[in-house]
């Protein structure tokens, strides 16, 4: 099959999609996230790199290179009303939820831009799309995520690239 970069994959959705990818005969799964899973690594398929994408250092990205597909679901919120939110929860979801999303793909950039078929999924969120009270910020950041993956999409088509996010 193929190998896969899970970024946020220890848990919740991004577990689910490693299991669903492993299930499938991946040859060879990277999990990069902060925190280990709480799952068998399935005889050595999956393999985690931990980062912590609060702190801004995706060197451990330079350690994988051999993907063909890419899936980040990291991302995290607090529901609250606005007036409730620290400073720091703000520009924590900011930096994990829009700016370390947006980094990692400038990182496989390349990758995208190939004449090999790369695969990109970043799961943003309907909160991204669809305002409800409670969310503001993280819909906030889901919507800019949204908004970067609809314009660079453009660009890679107007370019003559035939891979997307």
């Amino acid at each position: 099959m193929k190998n896969i970069l899970v970024v946020g994959g220890s848990n919740g959705i991004g577990l689910a999609v490693v299991a669903e990818f492993a299930a499938r005969g991946a040859d060879k799964i990277y999990i990069v996230d902060r925190v280990e899973p709480d799952i068998p690594l399935y005889d050595g398929t999956v393999i985690f790199k931990r980062c912590n994408l609060l702190d801004g250092d995706l060197s451990v990205l330079d350690e994988i290179t051999d993907i063909d597909v890419l899936v980040i679901t990291a991302g995290f919120g607090r529901v609250a009303a606005f007036e409730d939110l620290l400073d720091v929860e703000i520009t924590n979801s900011f930096k994990v939820n829009s700016i370390a999303v947006i980094r990692v793909i400038k990182h496989y950039y390349n990758k995208i831009k190939s004449k090999n078929d790369f695969q990109c999924a970043v799961l943003c969120s309907i909160a991204g799309l669809v305002s409800s009270p409670m969310f503001s910020v993280y819909a906030a950041t889901k919507a800019a995520v949204c908004r970067f993956i609809e314009s660079v999409n453009i660009e890679l088509e107007y370019e003559g690239y035939v891979n997307r996010i």
